[in-house]
């Protein structure tokens, strides 16, 4: 069937106009009418014969449109056949759709250099950074954009945790009744939440009428699809997962039946049986909504948004859940051959981490830096200059390589908004710099399975300054989960707990020696972002990985037995975690054991080492100043307290805290 129509007339609005040999039919990209509403939410480009049609209406049109414009501006004899040339033009067609001030073209993984035809084309007019690409949810296309590096131009782009939470809750509808549901804008289509649901489940009782009301209304919605193909109302489950309704229908079905008067244990029961298979079926991580939980998040986040959380670019490169959403894309470099491209208006900062890689590994195919746009920790950082930054190098033979950067916390910009002046604070950062190197060696040196970091200098030019060094440690990523985001369905296996008590153990003994606390409050770091947890083919805690050393250092006088309750109270957590999925008692108490086991190992292991005769770790760091507060007297009182613990005394202290009491609860 064609799409031509003989009603079009190239005329008034719609006459042709030519801009930098572009064809142009319709408004310009941004236009508003009087009322400041678009003038044309939708264009189609046509790369083969550089024509961008603006007309409202659908893409469709736009092919007509453009059918009648070649019929009236070719020969006839260098046109084809009206149904053929209908069908080249729906090849060569690129839809593009108009948000605020961004162009985003419609992506096909079968047509992309048709694709970057257009975006090319679009360039002539509008910056780079103003035109994006769908896809998200395709691999083919993030291939092709990181391989140009440029994942920063795909749309929608990721966004921080609190954007995510205000879009999520900004969804929230009810369509006929009290039921609350989260609408996807894009489809039409409406989610329920197993969390939501159970909320009916009260009203059988103390509202039996409203209560039917939300179930018609659900299994009504469930049974509809709307016209763009979208079902009305699906549940929030894993990706690939469906839930059969027919227990559901069942409880309709008896609550429908049963009189005024009568009892309504019946509906109740068949309420709880669909309502046990709707939480296996959501698992864990989706049974409670919990905008604070980055699974639940993530997941509710993409399904608002037509994004399949399996395929996103942050899970392709095997980054764990905290990462998810939480990385922007910048512009950055395209790399040609030998040559490297910078995009205009990139962040200094960029530009020379960027440039620094490039001289460091001319066997690059692209580079790609994202931000990480929250932090992994609860922690206070007010007034740190830090930023961490992802980087993703892909080299000719096709290996991926991932890095994290952080930005020196306290530097030059720092210390000079403390007033201090330029040549000062340039000394203290180097000091600064040589103190975090030290505490890792010391770290290192005790035996604890921590990460190798180097350094990346930048000269970064500062206006009234000049260049101004910067900073940056940067370290391989390692994949896993940060303990203290672990997903709650992995603590219903209670081998799961029993295996992380030892590697908790581990990470307490490491805060402990080292006294690693906050100089704002004291509170000791631990288990609350910089301890990796690396899990083995059955989803088995297997490794720990220390990937920050945060606050090393910074208590070097409080006893271990003082600094260890603070310890055991965050290890608590993870045994309620478990308790409430179910494990056994048992099971705990072994837990505990093992955690006081693998803590106290560790540090008597360590003490040993310490007063070897041969050892050389006393004398660590025997060739700085003897200054008050500097590395050389902190590692001496270290050792002290090291000399001093009783680790008996440890193990009677773990076995009489009341934070690891269960049996009397």
């Amino acid at each position: 069937m064609t799409l031509f129509s003989e009603d079009i007339s190239l005329d008034g609005p719609l006459k042709p106009r030519e801009k930098m040999g572009v064809t142009f039919i319709g408004p310009d990209f941004f236009a508003v009418d009087e009322n400041g509403e678009p003038c044309s939410r939708i264009g189609t480009v046509f790369p083969g014969y550089r024509t961008v049609v603006t007309v409202r209406g659908i893409h469709a049109h736009h092919v007509s449109i453009m059918t009648e414009f070649l019929r009236l501006t070719k020969p006839e004899e260098d046109l084809p056949e009206p149904e053929e040339l209908e069908r080249l033009l729906c090849v060569d067609a690129v839809p593009l759709v108009f948000r605020g001030d961004l162009i985003i073209i419609r992506s096909d993984p079968s047509g992309m250099e048709n694709i970057f035809a257009a975006d090319k084309l679009l360039q002539s007019f509008v910056p780079k950074e103003q035109v994006q690409f769908t896809g998200l949810n395709i691999p083919e296309i993030r291939t092709q954009l990181r391989r140009r590096g440029e994942c920063w131009r795909m749309s929608p782009t990721p966004r921080s945790v609190v954007e995510i939470c205000r879009y999520v809750r900004a969804c929230k509808v009810q369509v006929g009744t009290g039921l609350t549901v989260y609408y996807n804008e894009p489809t039409g289509g409406r989610f329920l939440t197993c969390d939501e649901f159970m909320r009916i489940r009260p009203l059988i009782e103390q509202d039996r009428s409203e209560a039917l009301a939300r179930l018609r209304e659900i299994l009504n919605l469930l049974h509809c699809t709307n016209m763009w193909g979208s079902r009305e109302l699906s549940l929030l489950l894993p990706a690939g997962k469906d839930l059969d309704i027919s227990e559901l229908e069942g409880a309709v079905s008896i609550l429908e039946s049963l009189p005024d008067s009568a009892d309504t244990d019946s509906a109740l029961k068949a309420f709880d049986r669909f309502a046990s298979l709707f939480a296996a079926a959501a698992v864990p991580d989706l049974v409670r909504d919990d905008y604070s939980d980055p699974v639940w998040r993530t997941t509710m986040f993409c399904r608002l948004l037509g994004i399949d959380e399996e395929e996103m670019e942050e899970l392709a490169l095997e980054l764990s859940p905290e990462f998810h959403l939480n990385v922007k894309w910048l512009p950055g470099a395209s790399i040609d051959g030998e040559e490297i491209v910078f995009d205009t208006g990139v962040d200094p900062r960029v530009h020379g981490l960027i440039a620094h890689f490039w001289e460091n590994s001319r066997k690059l195919l692209s580079i790609n830096i994202g931000r990480i746009e929250e932090s992994q920790s609860s922690r206070d950082i007010s007034g740190e200059e830090r930023e961490v930054y992802l980087v993703v190098m892909t080299t000719r033979d096709g290996k991926d390589s991932l890095r994290l950067l952080r930005l020196m916390k306290w530097d030059v910009i720092h210390r000079i908004k403390m007033g201090i002046g330029l040549e000062q604070a340039i000394e203290e950062t180097y000091k600064y710099r040589d103190y975090i190197f030290d505490r890792l060696h010391a770290a290192a040196k005790l035996g604890f399975p921590i990460l190798a970091y180097s350094e990346i200098r930048l000269e970064l030019p500062i206006p009234g300054l000049g260049p101004v060094p910067a900073f940056f440690f940067e370290r391989q990523y390692v994949t896993g989960f940060v303990s203290d985001k672990l997903p709650i369905s992995f603590y219903k296996n209670p081998e799961f707990i029993v295996r992380l008590s030892g590697l908790l153990g581990l990470a307490a003994a490491f805060t402990l020696v080292l006294g690693r606390v906050s100089f704002r409050t004291g509170n000791v770091f631990y288990d609350d972002g910089d301890e990796l947890i690396q899990l083995d083919s059955k989803s088995n805690p297997s490794r720990l990985v220390i990937i920050e050393t945060t606050g090393s250092f910074t208590d070097c006088r409080t006893a271990i037995e003082e600094l260890l309750p603070q310890c055991l109270s965050r290890f608590r957590v993870h045994l309620e975690k478990a308790r409430d999925s179910g494990v056994s008692l048992a099971a705990l108490e072994r837990s505990v054991s093992i955690f006081t086991e693998a803590l106290c190992y560790k540090i008597d292991e360590i003490r040993e080492a310490v007063l070897a005769p041969s050892s050389d770790i006393r004398s660590l760091f025997d060739d700085r100043p003897a200054a008050p507060g500097g590395i050389r007297e902190k590692w001496e009182l270290i050792i002290r307290r090291l000399e001093a613990v009783e680790v008996s005394g440890l193990r009677k202290a773990i076995s009489n805290s009341r934070h690891l009491r269960f049996s009397e609860q």
